[in-house]
């Protein structure tokens, strides 16, 4: 035993003395050991990490301490026994971030599909961005390299999965977003639903810092009628001015578009008293100044609402994102706590991207929490998918058959021909019993048998007589 601390004592002299940064996880992704060029170049003293936990997620939204040690855990496959190299990322004292390359050292065997702990090489130099693009990325560890990016520039102003993209309306939105929140211009978030209008409403409200303390007043629109409106906003008002707050409250207005006509006529009346310091962010699935040129919306409300418009398009619209949203909520699971997964398998991807996603974000979300669940391994593949994924995707895969036209005449002629068949089979060959049973003339009978070849060893028929 003495043996033994002894040899524990030189090593842990051995890594303390070396130039390169590096530290110990345990298996339960504890930090546990650090030498002291790790601690210099994280800045912190030993007893801040030593024994806390990280998770392997992007810096999702908690508290700064768990988000800083959550940059240094490595992908989950490497606590099953799998050397790699990788990302890691901690915060300068400015605030930005720092990443660097490192190696990735388990501590156990991978043929027992298990690791006693990770030793973490870090190398000297910062890395560039994973991608060139914020939000093009491959692999599964540069889609989380990229995440990180991502979420880091979105949580200096607001945190929003909903404006994670490189599609042109998301890339409007979020600037869309920043001037809302810095003003107090009344805002409409136009989307579908499932897009996440209400979180990017509560953003616009809550984004600007000087706006923490102004109460908000979320209305069902499609549940209003105009005295309840009337009485709601009423009470509301009054409860601003008790509390005489610097900035205006706001009333968020839920599916504005399913306001009914008189409660729009009270909600006009209402925006227009200019002593009233009222201020309106408002969610619709159309866009209000269209519906007003159709008539199916109050023309001056629409105008009013629509200071400033957010349009959040379908998933459908924006399947190139599906990968880094795919992404962004697997790590939310791994917030969670418990498993941790690395990434989706790239035929996982594929499926995703079949998917024509009526639900929008949040069918997504919940198909990942549910492919997260199910997923025995550091991946999601294929097989933890939901099964309606799967059917759809095998369905897409397959060709649909070409839309035969029907010849009408052809298909005529297969039911007479078919009718004579059975007349002849019933008449036992009695060219005079087909007729009867057909309705028809016996020389007619015989032409039509004929024509189909069906008891050609009659003489030909004679002209039918008239009358």
């Amino acid at each position: 035993m003495a043996r033994t601390r002894s040899n524990i004592n030189a090593l842990s002299h051995l890594l303390g003395d070396c130039d390169v940064p590096i530290f110990v996880l345990d298996p339960q992704r504890r930090f546990v050991y650090g030498n002291a060029a790790c601690f210099a170049w994280l800045q912190v003293e030993p007893r801040s990490l030593v024994g806390k936990r990280c998770d392997y997620h992007s810096g999702l939204p908690g508290e700064p301490e768990q988000r800083s040690l959550n940059g240094l855990c490595p992908p989950p496959e490497v606590f099953l026994g799998r050397d790699g190299r990788g990302q890691i990322a901690w915060p300068r004292r400015d605030g930005t971030g720092e990443r660097r390359s490192a190696r990735f050292l388990s501590l156990g065997s991978a043929a027992d599909d298990k690791a006693c702990g990770v030793l973490v090489l870090v190398d000297g130099s910062e890395t560039s961005p994973a991608a060139e693009s914020p939000f093009q990325a491959a692999s599964g560890e540069d889609r989380h390299a990229t995440l990180r990016q991502v979420l880091s520039e979105l949580g200096k102003r607001f945190h929003l999965d909903q404006v994670i993209g490189q599609h042109p309306a998301i890339t409007r939105a979020r600037e869309i977003i920043r001037l809302a929140a810095e003003t107090d211009s009344r805002t409409l978030v136009i989307g579908p639903p499932g897009s996440g209008r209400e979180h990017v409403a509560r953003a616009v409200h809550y984004g600007g810092g000087h706006r923490d303390a102004a109460p908000l007043a979320p209305l069902a629109c499609n549940l209003l009628d105009a005295e309840l409106l009337n009485q709601t906003i009423a009470s509301f008002a009054a409860s601003c001015a008790e509390l005489q707050v610097e900035h205006p409250g706001t009333l968020l207005l839920l599916e504005v578009d399913r306001l009914s006509s008189d409660a729009q006529a009270a909600l006009a009346g209402i925006l227009s008293i200019r002593e009233l310091d009222l201020r309106t962010v408002a969610t619709a699935r159309h866009s209000l100044i269209d519906l007003a040129a159709k008539d199916q919306f109050r023309r001056d409300l629409a105008f009013a609402l629509s200071t400033l418009e957010i349009v959040l398009p379908p998933l459908s619209q924006r399947r190139d994102d599906i990968p880094l949203l795919a992404q962004y909520f697997l790590e939310r699971e791994n917030a969670i706590g418990g498993k941790q997964l690395s990434s989706l398998a790239e035929q996982a991807i594929e499926h995703l991207l079949l998917h024509a996603w009526p639900g929008n974000l949040d069918e997504l979300a919940a198909c990942i929490a549910t492919a997260c669940r199910r997923a025995p391994g550091p991946q999601v593949t294929v097989a933890d998918l939901p099964e309606q994924l799967q059917l759809a995707a095998q369905a897409a895969s397959r060709p649909r058959k070409k839309a035969e036209s029907i010849q009408l005449d052809l298909f005529l002629e297969e039911v007479e021909q078919e009718l004579f068949r059975r007349a002849l089979q019933r008449s036992k060959g009695n060219k005079a019993k087909v007729a009867r049973l057909l309705g028809i003339t016996r020389s007619r009978a015989v032409r039509r048998l004929q024509h189909f070849k069906m008891g050609t060893d009659d003489p030909p028929p004679m002209p039918d007589q008239p009358g």
